[in-house]
């Protein structure tokens, strides 16, 4: 018996980290990437570079990921060589597993099912409407097998705010969760890191403190329309609110210059009169940019599509005060228990607010601070991740 994680969009690498972690825990797991292998920004291979591992099977897909027929002749060699019982899938062509009789549970990454599998969705938005004139039937072919993937599903996984468009799809499909994952750090240990970054940083960026985003910018024109909003500009609003509410303030806010709408950022930073209080870092792997989490006061995540994102849930896991905009509860759904400790608004009167609040209050912030972290260690860490993924095919043989 073993897993097989397959992946036809590769979700900022963490189809492949899933996969990874199973691995190092015991859990015979083989990863597989369908696509082309030089299609823009490969997350995968920018975090975790070239892969040797023998569960690392994406290279026998890389020349004929277009050749529906041979894809699901490999599949099928594939389950029979490594013993294939349970897989986990996400992506467009997840339906070729089903072709190939392999039963899978299917996680939604977003914009599958926001946007490829429905046509009205193109004529909200000016470039995708441009894309389905140009290519009607393409477009439709596409809605057909993100649609597909989902049907032939065991059961789906979905954010809290996509639940109407996926009962649009499918009424009755049942639903399952798996928790975010991270390796979490002992917090003693965890502490002395945070102090250590705080002062390395701050003396770089000449500053007393900093906040930090590691959020893709997506916020202007079309994006608006499209589940990958960021709302960048609620981050901008929200600094500058906070400025003009103290006296005295050496911070500085910290972005990553990554996204389309870089531009617009900097520009709206310069209207708003913050533009020299702003640093801009180029893209780094996830291992540095936990030391800009743990150094900064407070991390904001989302403000756009209400949904959990690993952007502030990285904050926690460094024992950082995460703000961020999402779905604190649906009835009837799937998800953590308990919500994380995020101060939830996308408000820039109240954000700013908290921040004033927070920061004066050093007993408060050194509380929700271990708060954050504990709160990951106790739902998001590799060893409940493993659990959780095994829980969820132990009914399935």
């Amino acid at each position: 018996m073993s897993y097989l994680i397959f992946c036809t969009f590769e979700v900022g690498g963490q189809p492949f980290r899933m996969a990874e972690i199973l691995n190092r825990f015991g859990v015979e797991t083989y990863y597989a990437y369908l696509g082309k292998m030089d299609m823009g920004h490969d997350s995968t291979l920018f975090h975790y570079g070239y892969q040797k591992e023998p569960w690392y099977l994406s290279s026998r897909f890389e020349q004929i990921y277009n050749n529906s027929t041979e894809v699901v002749h490999r599949l099928r060699q594939m389950k029979t060589e490594y013993h294939i019982t349970h897989c986990l899938a996400t992506g467009e062509e997840a339906y070729h597993l089903k072709l190939a009789d392999i039963n899978y549970r299917y996680w939604s990454f977003g914009s599958d099912l926001d946007s490829k599998c429905f046509i009205r969705t193109s004529l909200k938005n000016h470039w995708l409407m441009l894309r389905l004139i140009r290519h009607p039937f393409r477009v439709y072919a596409e809605r057909e097998r993100a649609r597909d993937s989902i049907r032939y599903s065991d059961s789906v996984t979905v954010s809290p705010y996509q639940i109407k468009a996926l009962r649009e799809i499918i009424p009755d499909k049942n639903l399952f969760f798996l928790p975010h994952f991270f390796k979490v750090m002992d917090y003693p240990i965890l502490l002395q890191q945070k102090e250590i970054n705080k002062r390395l940083i701050c003396k770089e960026i000449e500053a007393d403190r900093y906040f930090f985003s590691s959020v893709r910018h997506c916020w202007t024109g079309d994006w608006k329309k499209m589940s990958d909003y960021k709302g960048n500009d609620v981050i901008l609003h929200s600094y500058a609110k906070y400025l003009s509410l103290v006296n005295q303030d050496h911070s500085k806010l910290v972005l990553v210059k990554k996204g389309p709408d870089i531009e617009a950022s900097r520009n709206l930073s310069k209207r708003l009169g913050i533009e020299n209080r702003i640093i801009w870092v180029d893209e780094m792997k996830r291992d540095e940019l936990d030391n800009y989490y743990q150094g900064a006061d407070l991390c904001f995540g989302h403000f756009g599509t209400p949904v959990l994102t690993y952007a502030v849930l990285e904050a926690l896991k460094n024992g950082t005060i995460g703000i961020s905009f999402s779905i604190e509860h649906v009835d009837n759904f799937p998800f953590y228990e308990k919500y994380p400790p995020i101060f939830n608004s996308k408000s820039p009167e109240k954000i700013a607010g908290f921040m004033v609040e927070i920061l004066k209050d050093e007993a408060r912030l050194d509380k929700l601070s271990y708060q954050s972290w504990f709160w990951i260690k106790k739902n998001c860490s590799e060893e409940i991740f493993v659990e959780s993924f095994l829980n969820l095919f132990k009914d399935f043989s």
